[in-house]
C-alpha cells in the first residue's frame, strides 16, 4: 500500500529541487521529468510564475511550493511504474494548472516517487483554456 506525505516549502524551493533531482538517487536523472517547466530550471520558472500571479493579484499564501512524497512497500512496484503512477497522480490532482517536477528515487530498496509543485497556478491566457 503506497502512502503520500505533503510538506509546504516556505523558504527556498531550489534546495528541494536539487535534492529530488540528485543523479545519485534518480539513476543519473533518467527518472526525472517535469510538467510546465524544465527540471533544470524549475526554481526560476516557479519564481516567474509566482511573480506573474503577484502582479495579477492572485497571490494566495506564503507557500513557495509543495513537496510530495509517494512511497511504496518494498517489492510493490518497480521504479518506472512508480514514476508513471506519480505522473498520473499529479496530472489528476493538479489538472494541468500547476508546474511540477517529479523524480523517482532508486537509491534504496523502496522506490519513492517525489514531486515538487509550484505553490501558485500558472496563468493561462483565456484563448488557450
Amino acid at each position: 500500500m503506497a502512502y503520500i506525505k505533503i510538506f509546504p516549502i516556505k523558504v527556498t524551493d531550489k534546495k528541494a529541487l536539487d535534492y529530488i533531482t540528485n543523479p545519485d538517487k534518480t539513476d543519473e536523472k533518467l527518472l526525472v521529468s517535469g510538467f510546465g517547466c524544465s527540471p533544470e530550471t524549475a526554481d526560476l520558472e516557479f519564481a516567474m510564475t509566482r511573480e506573474q500571479t503577484k502582479k495579477n493579484g492572485m497571490n494566495k499564501g506564503d507557500n513557495l511550493a509543495f513537496h510530495l512524497i509517494h512511497s511504496f512497500k518494498p517489492g510493490e512496484t518497480d521504479a518506472e511504474t512508480a514514476h508513471r503512477l506519480g505522473q498520473q497522480f499529479a496530472d489528476e490532482v493538479l489538472k494541468g494548472k500547476y508546474e511540477y517536477v517529479i523524480s523517482t528515487h532508486v537509491d534504496n530498496s523502496i522506490p519513492a516517487e517525489i514531486k515538487i509543485t509550484c505553490g501558485v497556478q500558472k496563468l493561462i491566457p483565456p484563448i488557450f483554456r
